[in-house]
């Protein structure tokens, strides 16, 4: 062998050993950020929707809404009319938590946009209803992007298959 064909394979070797170690190291950062971001959000959605479905208060709403979201509550009547109807399943009897996860979207203006989904089980003097909400980190602090209740009248009828859940 060569001493210019060693020299490219040493060269090659190298490269290709430090992509490898880069790929490891980001793969890594992701993991450990990402178990983070999903209990932090987690924690969020858990306290969000308890405050939110404890008085069905718009207020509570809107204080946690995304930019994203409060351009889409344009009209306050209408929301107040939309919460009434919630108010309907009655009093919080029971919060079941939720399930879900955190995600990094790579892209967009910043870079990066950093978004989850969960859904969540209560108890309502009405009955049981399923909650729905996506998140968006928005200058350092999570914030509602959507918010769904769904009630169910039949009893197992609530479980979301993942093919049914909304995209974020």
């Amino acid at each position: 062998m060569s001493p210019s064909l060693k020299k490219t394979l040493r060269r090659a070797g190298l490269v290709f050993a430090i992509a490898l170690l880069s790929i490891v190291i980001f793969v890594s950062i992701i993991e450990y950020n990402g178990r983070r971001l999903d209990k932090e959000s987690r924690s969020y959605a858990d306290a969000a929707i308890v405050a939110i479905t404890s008085h069905w208060n718009e207020k509570d709403l809107i204080a946690r809404a995304s930019p994203q979201l409060l351009a889409t509550m344009k009209d306050p009547a209408a929301v107040q009319s939309t919460m009434g109807m919630l108010g309907s399943l009655g009093a919080l009897k029971k919060y079941k938590g939720s399930r879900g996860e955190a995600r990094i979207d790579f892209g967009g203006p910043h870079g990066y946009t950093l978004t989850a989904l969960y859904v969540a089980r209560a108890d309502f003097s009405a009955g049981p209803a399923q909650i729905t909400i996506a998140l968006i980190k928005v200058d350092g602090a999570w914030k509602i992007l959507s918010f769904f209740v769904t009630q169910h009248f039949f009893p197992g009828s609530w479980e979301t298959k993942p093919e049914q859940r909304p995209k974020i």
